[in-house]
Formats: C-alpha cells, structure tokens, sequence
C-alpha cells in the first residue's frame, strides 16, 4: 500500500500553499477513475468543490458531492472510485507538529469522519473563498479558519463519546430533512416525543446555536452545495429551494456565514 509523504496527494495540483505545517492543495481530476489504496502521513481535511466520487474505507463506501467535508487521521487506508468527469477538491493537510504549536491533541481524532455539521462546513466554504481570493492576509485567515476547524472537530469528537439524549440526532436529523420548511418548535418536539419547554432549554446545550441560527446555517449549507455543484437554476430559484423565501434575507444570511454575497461567492469560486 502506497503511503504518501507530506501535502501529496493524487491528481493535479492546480494551487499549493503551505505555512507553519500546514500544507493547502487545490487538486483537479480529470478523466480519473480510480485511486488505489493507500494512507496519508499527515492527517487531513478533503473538501469536495466539484463532481462526485466514492470514498471507501475498511468498514464502510462514503458518496462524496461538491459540498462534501472528511477528515482523514493520519495512515487511515482508503482508495477512491467512480468519479465523475470533472472533479475538484481542497486538500489541507497538518503535520503533527502543526497541532501540537496550537495545544490541539492530535490524538483525540481518530479514524475517518464525514462531517455532517453546519458551523465546521461553514468554516471551509469561507476557506475555499479565501483561496480563490487570494491576498496579503489570505495566509493568516487560512491558517485562523483551519484551527478554528480543528477545534470544532475537537469538540464534536468529544460530544460524540460523551453520552447524548436519543433525542439530539433525532433532531438533527429532521432539522436535516425539513431545513427549507416552516416548522414549530411543538411539531419538533411532538416529532421526539419530549416537552417543548425542556427541548427549547437544551438545544442550545447540544448545538451551540439557536434553532433559528442553525436551520439558516443548514439553509447556507445546501445553497454553498448548490452554487458549487453548478446547478442549472438562478440564486433566486437556490434561495427558494433553500427555504428563503425573501431574496433579501437569503443574501443577508448568506453575507453573515460566508462573508460575501451569494453572487460573489459564485464568481470567485466558478470561475
């Protein structure tokens, strides 16, 4: 099996950064069908921004669209298959020195995890847009946004082996299924079956936001994914689609998670 050194990875580097061990990999794949198995030497993010492929590990095959984040730890074996002809995606890869200059426990991250969580995807849209963007600063913002990231990841890893209620993912999950609904909080908490009181007490405990500021995060989430999956229909149509009935507000919100405006996010990361 193939191990890859430092910021290596398949396909062709189309843009490269590194800074204090972190290493940034902007990779295209064009006509490639297929990866071998192998593991990196460094742990990494991969966050898919064009085309679909297939990621699979020794226990499970992940589906992987424009929008998609994993974190890989380090000599994590997979290959990757099935992609589509035009295939983009961001690779950051941290060497272990790099956690350790900012007291981040490299060890408490293990495995791979498909990260299904608004605030820390949010956090590599706004880094793919610094990419794309590219300045004086860009260095600093990318390297504040990656631990920003891991940090997140920390805390999630954490919640996860810390025992939760039945009722978090349940909620989550339809939170995930409902995003562009107009839903109460009596529905939600009919639907789990615990007190609207209590329920409105403990989300924020669980998911660090309000349940209005998390839905609209999912609602940027699923508009990000359409703008990078090229979708055939118009930002107003996306709006729509995301649950954003009022133009306005769709760019508001969008401009407050991501920094700019969805048309600018769509030039600077499309073009």
């Amino acid at each position: 099996m193939q191990s890859l050194e430092k910021g290596k990875f398949y396909g062709h580097s189309k843009k490269e950064l590194s800074v204090n061990g972190l290493t940034i990999v902007d990779s295209s794949f064009y006509h490639y069908i297929h990866c071998p198995w192998h593991y990196h030497q460094n742990a990494h993010f991969a966050f898919t921004t064009s085309g679909t492929l297939v990621e699979t590990h020794k226990h499970e095959k992940i589906q992987l669209s424009p929008g998609s984040l994993l974190y890989n730890h380090s000599q994590e074996p997979h290959c990757n298959s099935d992609y589509s002809e035009n295939v983009s995606a961001l690779h950051v890869d941290m060497h272990e020195s790099w956690f350790a200059g900012f007291g981040l426990d490299f060890l408490k991250i293990q495995g791979v995890h498909k990260i299904r969580n608004p605030l820390l995807k949010n956090i590599f849209f706004n880094l793919f847009k610094e990419l794309k963007n590219f300045d004086s600063v860009s260095l600093l913002t990318i390297e504040s946004l990656v631990v920003q990231g891991v940090s997140e990841l920390l805390r999630q890893t954490f919640l996860q082996n810390v025992k939760k209620p039945p009722w978090v993912s349940k909620v989550k999950d339809l939170l995930y299924d409902r995003f562009a609904d107009e839903i109460l909080l009596r529905e939600i908490a009919a639907a789990v079956n615990i007190h609207p009181v209590y329920l409105s007490q403990q989300f924020p405990v669980f998911f660090h936001n309000s349940f209005g500021e998390y839905i609209r995060k999912i609602r940027i989430e699923k508009a990000v994914e359409f703008i990078l999956g090229k979708a055939s229909c118009s930002l107003t149509e996306i709006g729509f689609l995301c649950g954003f009935a009022d133009q306005s507000h769709f760019i508001r919100t969008f401009k407050k998670n991501i920094g700019v405006t969805p048309l600018a996010f769509k030039r600077a990361v499309c073009a």
